[in-house]
């Protein structure tokens, strides 16, 4: 299984992209923006310090996701499709960023259209290989979500998954990541928080035991990579 790291703390970034095992993918946030009070985005201004975070992380081997909180589609004020661009080229100019976590996605398909457009404007305006991740925290309502995104969001809880719909199997595990929060620091919980993860039909996962995603320590984040690395799932033909 691949690992994905939500970098919300700078001992996030510490342990998981500081150090070998380094996370195949970390989501950066600076915990502001300059729309809305919610919980991140790519910063009010470009940051030197920051830029050197990414570039580190990068060149240790971590692909950067920036983090965009969505609000669930409302497009209520900070949140409209246009204020939510404005952060995916300000993470582009700014940081070089050209995948994008788009934080508190509904799972119904009524809003299917506005992250189908989200997508087109990043690969049209920023970058063809432009990718969007669409944090969902539970399963897409429908199949049809899969034309509107890159990567999918499906379990986010501290709670073990409950069964994945049976559509999604016809869909590589590679399409789905998932978080297991509150997951208590121990080899064999930790091992269950990885398999818990798989059970979502996702091959990109994190395990933790603060589901604020502040605090993480570095024996933590070796014994969930190490039990990640042991798994195949990612291993697709």
């Amino acid at each position: 299984m691949y690992t994905m790291a939500p970098e919300y703390s700078p001992q996030l970034w510490s342990v998981t992209t500081g150090s070998s095992p380094v996370a195949d993918y970390a989501i950066a946030n600076w915990g502001s923006n300059s729309y809305n009070s919610g919980l991140g985005g790519p910063g009010k201004s470009k940051s030197s310090a920051d830029a050197t975070q990414i570039t580190d992380a990068e060149k240790a081997g971590a692909t950067i996701v920036g983090y965009i909180g969505t609000n669930y589609g409302t497009q209520g004020t900070g949140y409209t499709q246009a204020d939510i661009e404005d952060q995916m080229n300000q993470w582009y100019d700014w940081y070089g960023v050209t995948n994008f976590f788009l934080d508190e996605t509904p799972t119904a398909t009524t809003y299917e259209s506005l992250y189908g457009d989200l997508l087109s404007y990043a690969q049209q305006n920023i970058s063809v290989g432009a990718t969007t991740w669409l944090n969902m925290g539970n399963y897409p309502a429908s199949s049809s979500w899969m034309s509107y995104g890159s990567e999918f969001g499906d379990w986010e809880s501290g709670s073990a998954p409950t069964a994945p719909p049976s559509w999604m199997i016809h869909y590589q595990p590679i399409l789905f990541f998932g978080v297991m929060n509150d997951t208590p620091d121990n080899s064999t919980d930790i091992a269950g928080g990885v398999s818990d993860v798989e059970s979502a039909h996702a091959a990109i996962g994190f395990v933790t035991d603060d589901d604020t995603y502040q605090t993480y320590t570095s024996s933590y984040w070796d014994t969930f990579a190490a039990d990640a690395g042991t798994t195949n799932v990612h291993c697709l033909s």
